[in-house]
């Protein structure tokens, strides 16, 4: 069953697979590649549920049958995601950067410590590369560990070098050793868009329903009196993303910390409703993100 289970979605054969393909696959065939796993994965019934209930209450009106094609665009932009950041991991082929918001871009990398917060869009490493690249600044990335061991193992061994991942699976020792490392000067990055494990949460609204978003970047930015840059990594072409950095969140101490937080939030979630609204095709919500859709 062990054997077995590296066939699955979250299974280590296909980042193995994939680490292959960009070893040994010619570039000039890479888009038919593609455009046949996107299809091969719509057959990922959970998945495909997930993003088209998902698309349904972003794009409100919209069909089924529609759905189902959009969510191949998305599959077909995540497969691109995963190709490029092989390509940058394994052989240092380096996409064009485009950049939106540069002074809020500009400010996060000149200032003290900070919160990056960010969604499920785009690459980790690719990010990684371009804050490498352009800025002397120390990142730390938080993320959910992935649920295979052995995907886990993999991805901890081809990661992006000299950038340092946390896995929340400690929240205590976590928090404490990330406090300390943005009040030293660092940039923490979160995925903050949904809620994984048992974490703390705050309530938000989001496309008009209630959910659910993770209350760390919110109380470690108060904590340690730092803002929060909303950053966004979009794919515009082949070998090519923009960066999207928003102005900063500035989280005010009153004698109310609930309103506190929930201004925040407020304006983290119309930053992150702008955006996929935009590029809903680049949103990689393979879950589905509204609790009554589980019902």
């Amino acid at each position: 069953m062990s054997f077995l289970r590296r066939f699955l979605v979250h299974g280590v054969f296909w980042r193995q697979f994939l680490r292959w393909a960009v070893l040994n696959v010619p570039p000039w065939f890479e888009p038919a590649i593609i455009a046949f796993w996107s299809a091969f994965f719509l057959l990922w019934a959970n998945g495909r549920r997930s993003v088209m209930r998902n698309l349904s209450a972003i794009l409100p009106g919209s069909t089924a049958l529609a759905n189902f094609f959009r969510c191949y665009r998305v599959f077909w932009n995540f497969a691109w995601t995963l190709s490029d950041t092989g390509r940058l991991r394994e052989t240092r082929v380096i996409p064009t950067w485009e950049l939106e918001g540069r002074e809020h871009l500009d400010a996060l990398q000149s200032g003290g410590g900070a919160i990056l917060l960010t969604a499920h869009m785009g690459s980790y490493d690719l990010g990684a590369h371009l804050f490498s690249e352009t800025s002397t600044r120390r990142i730390v990335m938080v993320r959910a560990p992935e649920e295979d061991p052995q995907t886990r193992a993999f991805e901890e061994h081809h990661g992006a070098e000299g950038l340092r991942i946390e896995f929340n699976t400690r929240a205590t020792e976590l928090a404490l050793d990330l406090l300390e490392t943005v009040r030293g000067g660092a940039i923490v990055a979160i995925q903050g868009d949904r809620v994984v494990g048992s974490i703390s949460t705050l309530p938000a609204t989001f496309f008009g329903k209630p959910v659910s978003v993770p209350a760390g970047p919110f109380a470690l930015a108060l904590a340690a009196r730092v803002p929060i840059y909303p950053v966004f990594v979009v794919r515009a072409g082949r070998r090519r993303y923009r960066l999207v950095t928003s102005r900063p969140i500035e989280i005010t101490r009153s004698r109310n910390r609930d309103d506190d937080f929930a201004r925040a939030v407020e304006q983290w979630m119309a930053e992150l409703e702008r955006v996929i609204h935009e590029c809903w095709y680049q949103w990689f919500a393979f879950e589905q993100h509204w609790p009554e859709q589980a019902a």
